[in-house]
C-alpha cells in the first residue's frame, strides 16, 4: 500500500517550480527545432546538396544539439549520471520486456500490414530511424521530459513535453492535423518511458519501428549510402554518451577520494 500510494502521489503532484534547467530545456527545444527546419526547409538535398543537409540534420540537429546538449548540461554542468538521462541499467529487463511487447503490438497493427521495399531500400531507413530515434528518445524523454517534471509535475511535463515535440515537427513542414497526431504519440511515449525511466523501454525497436512506419507509408527512397552516414551519427552519440559516463565517474572518483593536501 505505500508504494501504491507514493506512486499516486506521484502522479498527481503539480508543482510550480521552474528553475535554470527548465530554461535550457525550452533553448534547447528552439536550438533542436530552428536547426531541424533549417535542414529541411531551408538547405535541403535539392538546394545545398546531400552532405550540407546530413550535416544539419543528423551532425548539429542530431548529435550536436540533441544529444550533446543534455548530456552536457547534466553531466559536466550539474555533476549528475547519464541516468539521469534515461539511460540506466536499472529495470533494464522490465524495460526491454515492455518494449517487445509493444513492438509486437506495434509490428502488427503497422509493418505486418505494409507493403514493405526491398531490402537494399529498407536498410538505409532502419539505419536512420535507429540514429534518429536514439537522439529523439533521449532528448524528448530522458532530457525534456524528465526536466519538465521536476519543474511542474508527471502530468504537466507529459503534456507540456508532448506538445513540445509535437511542435518540433514544424521543422519537417508537417501541417496542424498531423501534429496534433503526434502529440498523442508523444503522449504515448512519455507514458511509456515513465515506467521505468528508461531509454530501453523505446530503443532501439519500439521508436525506431514507430518512425520507420512513417517513412515506409511516404514511400521515401534514400541511397544505400546514407546507411553509412546514421550509422556514423549513432555510433557519434553513443560515443558522446560514453564520453558523459567516463567524465561522470572520474568526477565522483575524485569527490569520493580527495587527493590529500600537499
Amino acid at each position: 500500500m505505500p508504494d501504491f500510494r507514493n506512486a499516486l502521489r506521484t502522479i498527481f503532484t503539480f508543482r510550480w517550480k521552474p528553475s535554470l534547467d527548465t530554461a535550457a530545456v525550452l533553448a534547447s527545444c528552439l536550438l533542436v527545432t530552428a536547426s531541424l527546419y533549417t535542414a529541411m526547409k531551408i538547405v535541403t538535398p535539392g538546394i545545398g546538396g546531400g552532405m550540407p543537409y546530413f550535416f544539419l540534420y543528423a551532425g548539429l540537429t542530431a548529435c550536436l544539439f540533441g544529444v550533446g546538449i543534455p548530456l552536457g548540461w547534466m553531466v559536466i554542468y550539474r555533476k549528475r549520471p547519464i541516468s539521469d538521462l534515461g539511460i540506466s541499467r536499472k529495470h533494464l529487463g522490465i524495460s526491454i520486456g515492455l518494449q517487445l511487447v509493444l513492438s509486437f503490438f506495434q509490428y502488427m497493427a503497422t509493418l505486418a500490414k505494409s507493403d514493405l521495399p526491398s531490402f537494399q531500400e529498407l536498410l538505409p531507413l532502419i539505419a536512420m530511424t535507429l540514429a534518429i530515434a536514439f537522439f529523439e528518445a533521449l532528448f524528448w524523454r530522458g532530457w525534456v521530459l524528465l526536466r519538465l517534471e521536476d519543474a511542474f509535475g508527471l502530468i504537466p511535463a507529459i503534456l507540456l513535453g508532448s506538445a513540445l515535440y509535437a511542435a518540433y515537427h514544424v521543422g519537417y513542414g508537417m501541417p496542424v492535423g498531423e501534429m496534433l497526431f503526434l502529440f498523442w504519440i508523444g503522449v504515448l511515449y512519455a507514458v511509456s518511458f515513465r515506467f521505468t525511466r528508461s531509454l530501453f523501454v523505446l530503443w532501439p525497436l519500439y521508436q525506431p519501428m514507430g518512425q520507420l512506419v512513417t517513412l515506409v507509408n511516404d514511400r521515401l527512397r534514400l541511397p544505400p549510402l546514407a546507411s553509412l552516414g546514421f550509422i556514423e551519427a549513432l555510433a557519434l552519440m553513443l560515443a558522446l554518451v560514453w564520453l558523459a559516463d567516463k567524465y561522470y565517474r572520474k568526477h565522483a572518483a575524485r569527490q569520493a577520494h580527495p587527493a590529500p593536501a600537499g
